[in-house]
């Protein structure tokens, strides 16, 4: 968000005198940074939703499949061809994003 000249008014921690605008923009140093308690809210609220106890949870029901997360406006595939090739492309989309992270990572660390 820094990069982006987004700047988030407040503290981050009242107790320890932490801002937001006080934490550094880089993936590592924000870790040190940020106090533990904050990053155990954060692994907790993403447990919850992880779950399916957080608060935008919706039950599976029986007349749901597997994955079965959205909407009712939910689109699902009746002919296998179609549902294969959206899979495909889905996949191939995570696997790209991993490898965007990586380089990421990998560029801020080489700094």
């Amino acid at each position: 968000a820094l990069h982006a000249g987004v700047r988030v008014p407040g503290y981050l921690s009242i107790s320890q005198d932490l801002k937001f605008d006080d934490v550094p923009a880089g993936c590592f140093a924000s870790l040190e940074a940020v106090p533990t308690a904050g990053w155990l809210q954060i692994m907790v609220l993403t447990c919850m939703q992880e779950a399916g106890t957080g608060f935008a949870s919706k039950a599976q029901t029986d007349d749901a499949e597997a994955g079965d997360i959205a909407l009712d406006s939910w689109v699902r595939y009746d002919d296998p061809e179609v549902k294969a090739f959206k899979l495909n492309a889905e996949r191939q989309n995570g696997r790209a994003a991993m490898l965007g992270i990586t380089g990421c990572l990998i560029h801020e660390l080489l700094g």
